[in-house]
C-alpha cells in the first residue's frame, strides 16, 4: 500500500479512541441488558478489521494482542472508581476480533488496499 503511514496512524488513533473510552466514565447509549458488549465486539472488531487489512501479515498477532488489550483494560478498570472489572466485556472483545478475522477472509478483507489504489491513482475512490 503507497499511504500504509497514513493507516497505521489512523488505526493508532483508533486504539487510543478504545483505551481512551475504556478508562473514561460513561453511561451507555444504548439501553438494553448487555447493550455495552455489542459496543465491545463492535469497538474490538473494528480494530481487528483494520489492523487486519493494515498489515495482514500480522493478523494472527493482532488476533491474540487485541483481546489481551481488552483483558488488561478491564484489569485497570477494576482499581478505578466507577469502573468494574467484567470477563463478559473480554468475552464480547473477543467475538469482535473473531467476527473480523471471518470477514478478513472475504473479499471485504481487501477493501483498504483497494481504497489505497484508487487514491494513489488519483481515481476518486467513489467513483465505479
Amino acid at each position: 500500500m503507497n499511504h500504509h503511514s497514513w493507516w497505521v496512524m489512523v488505526g493508532s488513533l483508533l486504539i487510543a479512541a478504545v483505551v481512551t473510552l475504556s478508562l473514561v466514565s460513561l453511561t451507555s447509549p444504548i439501553e438494553v441488558e448487555g447493550g455495552d458488549k455489542y459496543q465491545h465486539a463492535l469497538a474490538y472488531g473494528v480494530l481487528m478489521y483494520w489492523w487486519g487489512m493494515v498489515q495482514p501479515s500480522r493478523r494472527w498477532v493482532w488476533a491474540v494482542a487485541l483481546p489481551l488489550l481488552g483483558v488488561g483494560l478491564e484489569g485497570v478498570q477494576n482499581l478505578m472508581p466507577e469502573r468494574h472489572m467484567d470477563w463478559r466485556d473480554a468475552l464480547a472483545n473477543t467475538l469482535g476480533v473473531a467476527a473480523a478475522l471471518v470477514i478478513l477472509l472475504t473479499p471485504l478483507g481487501r477493501l483498504l488496499s483497494w481504497v489505497d489504489g484508487k487514491i494513489s491513482n488519483g481515481v476518486d475512490p467513489g467513483s465505479p
